[in-house]
C-alpha cells in the first residue's frame, strides 16, 4: 500500500452528484430500493477512468495490477450501505480488486481503524520483510488482518515479482557488464519498478533501499 493523492474530479460526477445523492436519499428515507440505474451511477466510464489513472491501474489496498485480469471495482472508503450520503462522493471513490473490495465490504474505517491511504500514510503503519507485510500499529495489524494482505496468493505473487527485481538488479553491480548498459538497466529500474507505477512497489521501494549501499558510485 502506497501514499496516494485525490486527482481531479470528473466532470460527469462534479455535475451530477448532488442530484444523484438527492435521489437516492429518497429511496432511502422511504424506504425502497433504488434501481441499479440510480444507484450505481459511480460506475460511469468516465469516473472509472479517472479512477483508474488516479490509482495507476492498481488496487489501493494491496497494489496488484488490475486491468489484465479483472476490471477493478469502485471501491466506497466509506461504506455506501453506512454513508449513503458519500455514494457519490468524490473523495470516497477509489479503486480495489475484487478480493480486497470484498474483504473490506461494509466495514466503516473509523470504528475498525483501518488505513485510508488518501489520508494516512501506510509506511507509518507496516513495512515489508520480502514478500510479507509486517505492521507495528494497531491500525496496521487491522488493515493487514481484515484484507488479508498476506494471503497465499498475494504472497506468491509478491515473490515472483521480488525475484524478477533481484535478477534485474543483479546486473546492476555485475562488472562484467559495460557501465553504460548497467547505468542503463538501474534508470529503467527505478523508473518502472520504484515509481507509483509499478507493481507491489511499496516492497520493491524497501528492497531497492538496501540493494542501494552495495551499487558502485559510477552507477548512479
Amino acid at each position: 500500500m502506497i501514499k496516494m493523492s485525490k486527482g481531479a474530479e470528473p466532470k460527469i460526477l462534479y455535475d451530477n452528484s448532488k442530484k444523484w445523492t438527492s435521489l437516492l436519499l429518497k429511496h432511502v428515507g422511504t424506504n425502497t430500493k433504488p434501481k441499479p440505474s440510480v444507484a450505481t451511477k459511480y460506475r460511469h466510464k468516465k469516473i472509472k477512468e479517472a479512477l483508474i489513472a488516479e490509482t495507476h491501474g492498481k488496487c489501493v489496498y494491496c497494489e496488484s495490477k488490475l486491468l489484465h485480469i479483472h476490471h477493478g471495482d469502485v471501491e466506497h472508503i466509506y461504506p455506501k450501505a453506512i454513508y449513503n450520503n458519500k455514494t457519490f462522493e468524490w473523495t470516497n471513490l477509489t479503486l480495489a480488486c475484487e478480493i480486497c473490495n470484498q474483504n473490506k465490504s461494509d466495514n466503516d474505517p473509523n470504528l475498525k481503524s483501518i488505513i485510508n491511504p488518501y489520508i494516512d500514510s501506510p509506511e507509518a503503519h507496516m513495512l515489508f520483510s520480502g514478500p510479507v507485510v509486517l505492521t507495528f500499529t494497531q491500525k496496521g495489524q487491522n488493515t493487514e488482518l481484515l484484507l488479508d494482505l498476506n494471503r497465499a496468493a498475494l504472497l506468491e505473487r509478491r515473490r515472483e515479482k521480488l525475484c524478477g527485481a533481484w535478477n534485474i538488479l543483479r546486473n546492476v553491480v555485475d562488472t562484467t557488464k559495460p557501465l553504460a548498459v548497467r547505468k542503463l538497466i538501474y534508470k529503467d529500474f527505478v523508473k518502472n519498478e520504484t515509481s507509483s507505477n509499478g507493481e507491489y512497489s511499496s516492497m520493491i521501494k524497501t528492497i531497492f533501499e538496501e540493494f542501494k549501499k552495495n551499487i558502485p558510485q559510477e552507477v548512479f
